[in-house]
Parts: structure tokens; sequence; C-alpha cells
């Protein structure tokens, strides 16, 4: 027995389609899916939106989405059907790799007295910028101070 999979099954209609070529699709997909002991998972009807591009001389769409635990062998079925419907201009199958992973969640770091003001280590601190002072007086360059030199005592004879 295969190993069902989920994906993510979106397609775009006609906008000239009715709601019964629309639930005919939808139908047809959902009877791929039933046939091959699938599940749907999730359908949303997303409603007509604008295409960023001409797709088959039109610039709108009917978007559908559909969410499937599905054999690969049948998922191969519901690309062909669509790809053969009259009323699917633009489709896309992608497999879910990421749904059965769960986020991780990091504790909440609560600061003690110990650590006082300090920063996290890594975190960087964005750098002040000096303030600039503009005069029309040449720059004055302080004289390095004086050294003391070691006196040696003399001698009398």
């Amino acid at each position: 027995m295969s190993q069902f999979s989920k994906y993510d099954v979106i397609y775009i209609l006609n906008p000239n389609a009715t709601t019964e070529e629309a639930a005919a699709v939808s139908a047809k997909v959902e009877q791929i899916v039933t046939d091959s002991k699938g599940t749907v998972l999730k359908k949303d009807d997303w409603g007509k939106r604008r295409l960023a591009y001409l797709v088959q001389k039109h610039r709108e769409g009917h978007f559908i989405f559909f969410h499937l635990s599905i054999d690969t062998a049948a998922i191969a079925e519901v690309t062909r059907n669509l790809r053969l419907m009259e009323q699917v201009i633009k489709f896309s199958v992608v497999k879910d790799t990421i749904s059965h992973l769960k986020a991780k969640v990091k504790p909440v770091r609560v600061k003690t007295s110990t650590e006082g003001s300090t920063s996290r280590p890594g975190s960087v601190r964005p750098m002040s910028r000096p303030t600039e002072t503009r005069s029309t007086e040449a720059p004055v360059n302080p004289s390095p101070a004086p050294v003391a030199t070691p006196t040696t005592p003399t001698t009398q004879a």
C-alpha cells in the first residue's frame, strides 16, 4: 500500500464560468480523491480575483484551493484531469512538506537581578554617531604633556 502525502492544489477557473461549471470541476477533483481513498482536508473558494498577468487572455480568474491527503499516483490523475478541463485556465499542485512540523517555541527569558543591564550575547547594539562641531577656527592640537625625566643625584667632592 502506498503512503499518503499532503498536497495543496490551487486552480483558476475562467471568470466567465458559471457556478454549475465551477461545481462540476470541484466535484471531479473530490471524486478522484475519494476513489483513491484519499481525503479532502480543506476546501476554500477564494472567489474572483485579479491576475498579475494575462492568462489565456483573461485579466481575472476564479480561485479554488484544496488541501488533500492523497496517494502520489492519484495526484497524477488529479493533475491530468485539471489539464484537460476547459474551464481551468491555470493550476498548481504543490507537495506540502511543512504542515506536519511543529513550531519550536522558545521559553520566555526572565531577567534576573544578577544580569543587570547587560545585553544578551550575540545581540548587536547600534553605534551612536559622534556629534560633529563645525567652527571657523582652525583645529587646535593639544601638545603632549612633558615627560618628567628622572634626576640623578650629583655627588660633591
